[in-house]
């Protein structure tokens, strides 16, 4: 366009000087002007322009929803080009689901200083031209109404906060001549809930679990305690194996022909303790595979919690807040474990730096009563697994199973992998 319209003006020149002095005065007078009344009214608009991105503050994993890109002017002034990069992160499917990745940006490191300038811009030439699977290039404009929403279909892929941003925008003239750069909004943030599993008591994690808790529970001392009716055993469930036999309630057994086990009574007095260790040694934005595998470790670990509140072991749930500060939950109901990862996913997994203030290992383990302990993480570094090893209980550390490599396992611990089917399996053996 401004190659093009320097030529219409060296025309009107030439029309000037050899043919038609007033017309072509006329002509180069009018080419001069408009880029000019163009760049002030796009300069007015700029002013009085406000971006906006909007989207739902939480919804279920794998529900369609739509983001909302509002402009707004307080100005009857027409909006003329308005251009900008859409980006999603992985935690939603693709926005252009057929575009080739981005190639990894050149490092400095592995290339010499000369080479490395011309690699990155080229880089970031093609970053510029390439259409990539997470970012939407966007141009709009606007006539004279003061308000326009632009709607945008997106897919919640993986649980946890996902999060959509507003980049790169540029207000341009009417003839494309003059770019403007306007201030990005503030990026619009998504609360993607998980789905829980239904684990089954069988699992070979829970029987060894519920072994460890009933023989800790044999070596307390303890007292009866009632249900609402204040009598005990009204409440049963069936028996798991692990559970003491001091709590099985022979005549109503004999009756169902099937062990059944008194829940009003004090089962495992020293709680489980659950941690979800959210760090995230990887400094770049996590790809789909590594956000899937937390995915699977997040939902797994929630997915136990309800099976031990189901059959009657207490859990204690530690994880960082959205804070960076540790928090911990009695969890002795079902329906708690859905409430509660509302607000563990607040937090989630992030990078290391960002909890480089909170303690490695929750401080109230060591002043707490716990005998067993079950470790989620995605990582451990050697510090970590040197203080859990500082903890006199039996440590589980459960991690994804495609992503054990970087697991520093604590001499007292035991390791366990998470599979894509929530399925629990020990280290060197079989699926459980």
């Amino acid at each position: 366009m401004t190659v093009g319209y320097l030529c219409a003006i060296g025309i009107a020149l030439v029309f000037m000087l050899y043919m038609d002095g007033t017309i072509g005065v006329m002509m180069l007078s009018f080419l001069l002007l408009m880029p000019l009344i163009s760049a002030v009214m796009t300069l007015l608009v700029r002013r009085r322009l406000r971006i906006t991105l909007e989207l739902p503050d939480s919804v279920p994993k794998h529900q369609k929803i739509t983001a909302v890109l509002k402009l707004e002017k307080d100005t009857i002034l027409p909006l003329p080009f308005l251009r900008l990069r859409l980006t999603a992160d992985a935690h939603f499917d693709p926005l252009n689901p057929d575009a080739d990745p981005l190639p990894e940006k050149p490092s400095e490191e592995t290339l010499g200083s000369l080479r490395y300038q011309i690699e990155y811009r080229r880089w970031k030439k093609l970053r510029a031209q390439q259409l990539q699977p997470y970012i939407l290039p966007v141009c709009l404009s606007m006539g004279t109404a003061r308000e326009s929403e632009y709607r945008i279909p997106l897919t919640a892929r993986f649980c946890g906060g996902g999060r959509l941003t507003v980049g790169e925008v540029q207000l341009s003239d009417y003839f494309g001549m003059f770019r403007f750069r306007m201030q990005d909004p503030k990026p619009a943030d998504l609360l993607i809930l998980p789905e829980i599993p239904e684990l089954k008591a069988n699992t070979e994690l829970f029987r060894s679990v519920a072994t460890a808790a009933a023989a800790a529970d044999e070596e307390t001392e303890t007292t009866p305690s009632f249900s609402a009716s204040a009598m005990p055993g009204y409440e049963h469930r069936e028996y798991i194996p692990g559970d003491s036999l001091k709590r099985i309630n022979w005549k109503l057994s004999s009756k169902r022909r099937h062990l059944m086990v008194r829940q009003d009574e004090p089962i495992a007095l020293a709680r489980l303790a659950v941690v979800m260790d959210f760090r995230r040694s990887r400094g770049a934005e996590p790809t789909a595979a590594h956000l899937e595998a937390e995915e699977h470790l997040i939902e797994t670990a929630l997915g136990f919690l309800m099976l031990c509140a189901r059959n009657g072991y207490p859990c204690k749930l530690f994880y960082p807040d959205a804070a960076g500060e540790w928090t911990a939950i009695a969890v002795d109901y079902g329906e708690q474990v859905a409430v509660e990862a509302v607000n563990l996913l607040r937090g989630g997994f992030r990078p290391a730096e960002e909890l480089a203030g909170t303690a490695a290992v929750p401080p109230q383990l060591a002043q707490e009563t716990e005998s067993v302990l079950l470790w989620f993480a995605a990582e451990s570094t050697p510090e970590t697994a040197a203080m859990l090893e500082q903890l006199h209980t039996l440590l589980y550390m459960v991690v994804p199973e495609r992503m054990h490599e970087d697991i520093c396992l604590p001499d007292n611990g035991s390791l366990w992998y998470v599979t894509a089917d929530h399925s629990l399996k020990q280290a060197g053996g079989e699926n459980a």
